[in-house]
């Protein structure tokens, strides 16, 4: 027997799993360890096997339910085998009592070859390997940690992890705020909130003052008034967060945005709607720089948004926070982005303080 992981893109929808489970119970395989990823690819199951005898006909037969026709197998060690939390958790408590050592914690928690300290106000690569191939970890606007893993490719995933991991040891600034004051690019101060059972009145007003091209861009329907059960569904902290924004001087919301959970796994799906009188004035940008935020401090590691392919302006305001936008499929598309490295830089505390002493990267 001989240990393997595995990893492959499977299609996301019911009983692809299985069949790559299937795939490797025929062929005598044991399922000691797995792990499911966010990647630009799509769904990633990455699998630790036990495997008898000669491996590549058991690839064979799990490229030929992927995705791509392909699987990364590389051998592991009986010490990879274990629980993905622990291994965090201790990394962790590792780290606050040596936080000089982040690269060499952070080339452990993701299994990496090489990790060192980085300078990130230069643009110059320091490995010659395919971008997929390194993972940059932001700690602070000037440093960084740069990681090497040829033989596997970092997922959005696995740099959430990273990312979650650093912020662990920085000082404490709390979650992002859901109430408060934001800024749009043009100025404009909007007061945002979290919305509330009490809200329901307001968010179907809003919905009332919006055109049908509008709502058709938000719910890919034509319908003009939200029925009681969506309208409960906004307001539900177990399915999600949404938010309220109004002008600063006071009035009625003008705007409300969505973060919601999902079924796959790191993955929250985000949409918002913005009054016509209101569009074009970077209220939906804000809002959605916001969500990110929150994402980030649940621990996602991608948001996804849909809309119909007519829908330029949500399309833009992705655009403007780094998302990918996919090819139209029965007239919709899926905007995607990674949340890691979407959020701005926390506060220097000594672990950026740290990285400023002679000796540490580009210094």
């Amino acid at each position: 027997m001989a240990l393997w992981r595995i990893r492959t893109v499977v299609e996301d929808r019911p009983g692809q799993l299985a069949g790559v489970v299937e795939a490797v119970a025929a062929r005598g395989g044991n399922i000691v360890g797995l792990s499911i990823h966010a990647d630009p690819a799509g769904v990633v199951d990455e699998f630790v096997v036990d495997v008898p005898g000669e491996h590549h006909t058991l690839l064979r037969e799990v490229a030929e339910r992927s995705v791509t026709d392909a699987v990364d197998a590389v051998p592991a060690q009986p010490r990879e085998v274990g629980d993905d939390v622990t291994k965090a958790l201790l990394l962790t408590a590792r780290l606050r009592s040596a936080p000089n050592r982040l690269p060499e914690v952070l080339g452990e928690l993701l299994m990496a070859e090489d990790a060192r300290w980085t300078n990130l106000t230069r643009p110059a690569a320091e490995f010659p390997e395919e971008p997929e191939t390194t993972l940059v970890v932001a700690v602070g606007p000037l440093r960084g940690v740069r990681l090497r893993r040829p033989d596997r490719p970092f997922t959005w995933t696995e740099s959430a992890r990273a990312d979650a991991l650093v912020r662990s040891v920085l000082p404490p600034i709390g979650p992002a705020p859901t109430d408060g004051a934001v800024s749009t690019h043009r100025g404009i101060e909007i007061e945002v909130r979290q919305a509330g059972a009490a809200d329901a009145d307001a968010i179907g007003r809003i919905h009332a003052r919006c055109s049908a091209e509008t709502i058709r861009g938000r719910y890919q329907s034509g319908m003009r008034r939200l029925p009681p059960s969506m309208l409960d569904l906004f307001c539900d902290a177990e399915r999600g967060l949404t938010l309220l924004a109004r002008p600063s001087a006071g009035g009625e919301p003008i705007a409300l945005a969505h973060l919601m959970f999902t079924l796959d796994p790191g993955v929250g799906e985000i949409a918002f709607l913005v009054e016509d009188s209101w569009q074009r004035q970077g209220v939906g940008t804000a809002l959605t720089r916001a969500l990110i935020a929150v994402a980030a401090d649940w621990g996602l590691a991608e948001v996804r948004a849909e809309t119909v392919a007519g829908n330029r302006g949500m399309q833009r305001i992705m655009r403007r926070v780094g998302a990918t936008i996919g090819p139209p499929r029965d007239g919709v598309v899926q905007a995607r982005l990674p949340v890691a490295g979407a959020v701005a830089a926390r506060r220097e505390g000594r672990l950026a303080g740290l990285m400023t002493q002679p000796g540490a990267a580009g210094m």
